[in-house]
């Protein structure tokens, strides 16, 4: 019975990592049926309704400023 067990409990593991894309992989998308997360250190990143795809993590921050209009409504 032990023996069953680890045998389920490997495939169980295998599966779990098998449903992760590859780097560079597609991970969703419209009509997508395949892996929908990346393997550690990537991003599922949107590149079209019909596309995402696994990127390398980046730890870049953006900093935005607006500008324009006035602060005191018209």
């Amino acid at each position: 019975m032990l023996k069953i067990t680890s045998i389920l409990f490997v495939a169980c593991l295998l599966v779990n990592v098998s449903a992760q894309a590859p780097e560079w992989g597609q991970c969703g998308g419209f009509g997508w049926t395949g892996p929908l997360t990346c393997l550690p250190g990537w991003d599922c990143t949107y590149v079209n309704d019909y596309h995402y795809q696994c990127l390398p993590h980046t730890t870049t921050t953006t900093t935005t400023t607006a500008t324009g209009g006035s602060a005191t409504p018209a």
